[in-house]
């Protein structure tokens, strides 16, 4: 049930206010947004190899298959440690066979298992865990790669064609990160050097990323030295850095165990707890100053949505530079404030006073005949914030 304030002290029933109302729904639609979170496809879905179509291989391959979804959607690396990974038959929504033509001549050719798992049941069943969800909009990542080879030093760039490039990006797409190379063209040069990356100077980087997202960077470096790889690897978010040194013979382990540290930090941040139960969500109403025009009222609008805390956006007014929305959540108050403090969109003024929500339960028990501005779906003033 949506519920419309009606107070006269904001005079929202006014012809011109109704106007704005109106011309902000319908041109908004074809105003253009560009955003830092994209939508992530195929989190479900999982291809791997397979030595034939066998009934025992096929059924240890869904089971391998529901673990990599159930890592890659709670973004935990350690969940089989917090739950017992049910039966994949019951989840597997389809299954297809390929077979890829040898690398070379008159090679043996190679069988992959293609397998769409059921995303209703597989979220269904992390909420019934209380395990976090780690959404499909997720934060584009700028990643900084420099490279050691010899001889050869270089920085990895979006059209490089690199064993080492296309490694990472099956690495991180593994685990649902959609991973941003650098054009590395004459203005990144002029931030960024090899040295910067090697020496682990985060300022060039974080300026020189914001050209790509506002989302996290990672930064690594990989070194051959004759004998193994060796590299540091960090992931800078929030204004804070984690980091790891790695070893090991073969670079596309290296990668992959870095992609997995990156994405528990990033899981950490950004999987929300949602409430299974319907009556233990919240609404909660919220203020947008400096909001000047069409593009700016579809970029806002656009990125609420895009929130994995926030279910629903329902416009509610509408005043000069400044828009009012109610929001249904799927988690805790405090999950979307931490979302959007580590975003770039809009900012909390620091004169907010802390309101407690009211539940959609409580909402719709409101009788129809009482005027709800009264009643106040957020009982006191909204939470207010400005458009960055």
């Amino acid at each position: 049930m949506v519920y419309q304030k009606t107070s006269t002290h904001f005079d929202f029933a006014s012809t011109a206010r109704l106007n704005m109302l109106l011309f902000i729904f319908w041109v908004s639609l074809l105003a253009p947004l560009t955003v830092s979170a994209v939508v992530v496809e195929g989190l479900f879905e999982v291809e791997m190899p397979v030595l034939d179509e066998s009934k025992a291989i096929r059924g240890a391959a869904l089971d391998d298959g529901l673990i990599e979804v159930l890592i890659r959607v709670s973004g935990d690396g350690n969940i089989l440690e917090k739950i017992t990974v049910p039966a994949s038959s019951s989840y597997v929504k389809r299954f297809e066979y390929s077979v890829q033509a040898a690398p070379v001549a008159g090679g043996a050719r190679s069988q992959r298992l293609w397998v769409s798992y059921n995303a209703t049941k597989v979220l269904d069943f992390l909420r019934q865990q209380a395990i976090p969800v780690w959404g499909d909009r997720r934060s584009q990542v700028v990643v900084w790669l420099a490279v050691r080879d010899g001889s050869q030093r270089y920085i990895l760039k979006d059209k490089d064609i690199s064993l080492i490039k296309s490694k990472a990006d099956m690495a991180f797409s593994r685990r649902g990160i959609p991973a941003i190379w650098p054009q590395n063209d004459a203005r990144d040069q002029e931030t960024v050097y090899f040295a910067d990356i090697w020496a682990g100077f985060t300022d060039p980087l974080k300026i020189a990323s914001q050209r790509y997202a506002s989302g996290p960077v990672i930064v690594g470096t990989m070194a051959w030295d004759g004998r193994m790889w060796k590299g540091n690897w960090s992931v800078l978010m929030d204004g804070e850095a984690s980091k790891w040194n790695l070893s090991g013979p073969d670079y596309v382990t290296l990668i992959a165990r870095a992609a997995d540290l990156v994405a528990d930090v990033m899981g950490k941040k950004f999987a929300i707890l949602e409430a299974f139960d319907v009556s233990q969500k919240n609404t909660l109403a919220v203020e947008i100053d400096q909001v000047k025009s069409v593009k700016d009222f579809r970029r806002i609008e656009k990125y609420l949505s895009s929130l994995s805390a926030v279910q629903s956006v329902q416009l509610s007014q509408v005043e000069s530079e400044r828009v009012f929305f109610d929001l249904t959540l799927r988690s805790k108050v405090e999950d979307l404030l931490n979302l959007i403090q580590s975003g770039s969109v809009i900012t909390r003024l620091a004169e907010e006073v802390k309101d407690v929500p009211v539940t959609i339960e409580a909402a719709e028990n409101t009788p129809t005949n009482v005027d709800v501005s009264a009643s106040s779906l957020s009982k006191s003033t909204p939470y207010r914030f400005i458009l960055r």
